[in-house]
């Protein structure tokens, strides 16, 4: 059986859906042994726009029909969500013509998907009630129940902790804020060239640019304080109080990390030590990723080697703040690099369980970006 409530204010059923879901009414679904498949897609940019589907034989079938119907309502639209089997899918926005204030979620019932959905879209409303509420379910008998894609991670929107507003994704720039290119570095040898040479850069994760889309960039200590401005106008790199701010508003050093934390990709152990920082609760709606970071090469006996650039495991990421310990000094191999101050990042213990907190670095390694609204 399909079921859909949906408030009038922004959410409508097209005509086609509608007559089916009353066509359908009533009605046992026939046993089946092939799974069907379901959709959302909507506008990114603006939550307003949102097309369904359900019940489909194929996956491609599925998105192309949800893309299909939210770009004839006129959004420039995208798959969010697809599944398979028996199980439903839920929509909430807030009221009106809000671009940020979105939320979704897969469940077995209509009501656990609308909790998860709720949620979502909470994290990106300031603690407005998403009213407005479409969901779908494909019928009974139609396979295992399972999520396929979900881009939640992926979505970008402004996220308030106490009297913050965060990012809830690392930065993914290649200028700065005056339109000049931030150098990237294209393997070990010019990342190691950039940053012992005070030059500022930034690297993708394992040199794939794939990786930005998901984890953002890694830059170096030397971009984040370069005079050009690393962060878009409204924004900035956060300073180590404003990091301490947000540990303490989030219960402190040993309650802060878990909320913080994404509730996927934390839990792949380190190979050779079997350390990592543990998945999170993601309360907060930050959604912090395990980014990696990059290394230096300080200790590497063949400074060109890119397997050792990174450090080598994916659950284990650092921030930048834009605060300079001026206190603390490093050198490389006697200083033959040169005396630099270090900057203060954060960061989750993986020694430590939900230990976190903001330590000085070398300016030389590459950490992720989190922003924070002026």
């Amino acid at each position: 059986m399909k079921c859909f409530i949906i408030p009038m204010v922004i959410c409508g059923l097209s005509v086609q859906i509608a007559a089916q879901a009353k066509k359908t009414a009533g009605k046992v679904a026939p046993k089946s042994t092939a799974s069907k498949y379901g959709a959302l897609a909507i506008d990114r940019s603006n939550g307003f726009y949102y097309g369904f589907s359900y019940d489909y034989a194929t996956l491609n079938e599925a998105e192309d029909k949800a893309k299909s119907e939210c770009d004839n309502k006129g959004g420039n639209c995208s798959v969010v969500l697809s599944f398979s089997g028996t199980g439903c899918a839920a929509y909430r926005t807030i009221d009106g013509n809000v671009g940020t204030a979105f939320g979704w979620g897969f469940a077995k019932t209509k009501e656990a998907a609308d909790a998860i959905a709720t949620k979502e879209a909470l994290k990106r409303s300031n603690g407005a009630t998403p009213s407005n509420f479409v969901w779908s379910c494909n019928s009974a008998n139609t396979g295992t129940s399972k999520e396929i894609y979900n881009a939640t991670e992926e979505i970008e929107a402004p996220v308030k902790v106490g009297n913050q507003i965060w990012s809830n994704r690392n930065l993914d720039v290649s200028t700065f804020r005056n339109g000049d290119p931030i150098p990237e570095a294209k393997n070990a040898a010019e990342w190691k060239e950039f940053c012992t040479n005070n030059k500022p850069a930034f690297v993708y994760l394992n040199f794939d640019s794939k990786n930005g889309k998901k984890y953002g960039k890694l830059y170096n200590f030397h971009a984040v304080m370069d005079p050009r401005g690393l962060a878009p106008n409204g924004w900035h790199v956060p300073s180590q109080n404003e990091f301490e701010n947000l540990i303490s508003f989030l219960g402190g050093k040993y309650e802060a990390g878990k909320k913080m934390r994404a509730t996927k990709s934390w839990d792949i152990p380190d190979k050779k030590y079997g350390e990592y920082a543990g998945n999170g609760t993601n309360e907060s709606g930050l959604n912090f990723l395990p980014s990696g970071r990059a290394w230096e090469n300080e200790y590497s006996k063949d400074p060109t080697s890119e397997a050792d650039v990174f450090h080598p495991y994916y659950s284990d990421g650092q921030w930048w703040s834009s605060t300079i310990d001026g206190s603390a000094r490093w050198n490389d191999n006697g200083g033959q690099y040169g005396y630099y101050n270090n900057g203060f990042a954060l960061g989750f213990s993986s020694y430590k369980k939900n230990l976190t907190g903001v330590g000085s670095e070398a300016p030389q390694r590459g950490f992720s970006v989190r922003l924070i609204k002026d």
